[in-house]
C-alpha cells in the first residue's frame, strides 16, 4: 500500500472518530503517521490537518461553547505550546516515539476504567490544564487528554463538551500551526501531502458528526480506546528499537 493511501486512509478514520466523539484525531493521526513519514514531519502535517477539522467543527458548534472557560484554556496553551517546540526540536526522535506510546497507551488505559474523577473547582486547573495541552499540542499535536479529563471532571454534558473542545482546540491549533509556519516547518512535500488528505477530512468528518447520534457512545469509545492502547504498545517498540 503507498504512503499516500495510508495517509489518506488515515485521515478517513481519524476525521470519522472525531466527528463521532467530539476528540480523538490526533490520537489517530500521530501514532501511525510517525511510523510512517517520521515524527519530525508528522507534527507539522497533523497540526494543519487538524487545524482544518477544528475549523469546520468549531463552526457547527459556534453557538454552544463557554466563552469564559474555553478563554482561560487559551490563555495556558500559549505558555505552553513554545515548551513543546523546544521538546520537538532538541529531543531525539526515539525518545519522543517512546515518549508519545507510553502516554498514549497510559491515557487510554486510565481513560478504559472510567474513574469517578473529583470536581476540580480552583481555577489554576484550568489553566494547568490549557499549560499541558499546549505542551502536548506543540511536541506531538495531541492537546486532548488533559482538557477531555478536566472536562470529565466538571461532568460537561456531551453537547457542551464536543463544543468547548471544538473552539478550544480549533484556536490552539491556530497557535500550533502558527509556530509551525514561523519555524518553516511546511515543505513543499508537507503542502502536498496535506492537498491529499482533504478529501479524507471532508468524508470522514461529516460522515462521522452525521452518524454520531447511531452510535453507542460508550461502545465506540471503548473500541477506540483499545486500538489507541495497540498503537501506543506499538510506538514504543519502535522506539526502543531505533
Amino acid at each position: 500500500m503507498s504512503t499516500e493511501l495510508i495517509l489518506l486512509l488515515t485521515v478517513v478514520v481519524a476525521s470519522f472518530v472525531r466527528g463521532v466523539s467530539g476528540f480523538g484525531a490526533a490520537l489517530v493521526m500521530m501514532p501511525v503517521l510517525s511510523g510512517l513519514i517520521g515524527i519530525q514531519a508528522a507534527a507539522p502535517l497533523v497540526a494543519i490537518i487538524g487545524l482544518t477539522n477544528d475549523s469546520l467543527l468549531c463552526f457547527y458548534y459556534r453557538r454552544s461553547f463557554e466563552w469564559n472557560i474555553v478563554s482561560k484554556l487559551w490563555a495556558g496553551s500559549i505558555f505552553g505550546i513554545p515548551v513543546g517546540f523546544l521538546i520537538l526540536r532538541f529531543f531525539p526522535a526515539r525518545w519522543m516515539l517512546s515518549g508519545l506510546g507510553v502516554m498514549i497507551t497510559a491515557y487510554a488505559v486510565y481513560a478504559l476504567l472510567t474513574p469517578a474523577l473529583p470536581i476540580l473547582k480552583s481555577r489554576r486547573w484550568i489553566y494547568g490544564t490549557g499549560l499541558l495541552c499546549g505542551t502536548l499540542s506543540g511536541s506531538y499535536n495531541i492537546p486532548g487528554p488533559p482538557v477531555i479529563l478536566y472536562g470529565n471532571s466538571q461532568r460537561w454534558s456531551q453537547e457542551k463538551f464536543k463544543s468547548n473542545l471544538s473552539v478550544f482546540f480549533w484556536g490552539n491549533g491556530l497557535f500550533v500551526v502558527s509556530g509551525h509556519i514561523f519555524a518553516n516547518s511546511y515543505s513543499v512535500e508537507a503542502l502536498q501531502q496535506y492537498a491529499i488528505t482533504i478529501p479524507g477530512v471532508l468524508v470522514g468528518l461529516v460522515t462521522g458528526t452525521a452518524l454520531s447520534t447511531l452510535f453507542n457512545p460508550l461502545v465506540f469509545r471503548r473500541v477506540v480506546l483499545t486500538i489507541l492502547i495497540a498503537i501506543g504498545i506499538r510506538l514504543l517498540l519502535l522506539g526502543i528499537q531505533a
